[in-house]
């Protein structure tokens, strides 16, 4: 399984959220989104990011964020 290392700051603008966010931070199991989370009748929980260069979808399981 391929993994993709988001270990800078300019890395993490890469992903978004399914709304199109840069704010997401990593959980144990899923990602959670700050500008999500203060929308009405939107979960902030999601399990994939989108990359903007490439338009695919990464699973947690395929995110290393280091530091």
């Amino acid at each position: 399984m391929s993994t993709h290392d988001i270990d800078t700051p300019m890395a993490k603008w890469r992903y978004t959220c399914p709304n199109g966010h840069t704010s997401w931070e990593p959980t144990n199991s899923h990602f959670w989104c700050h500008q999500c989370s203060r929308l009405p009748d939107i979960d902030a929980e999601f399990w994939k990011l989108r990359d903007r260069k490439t338009g695919k979808e990464l699973t947690r399981e395929k995110v290393v964020l280091d530091g």
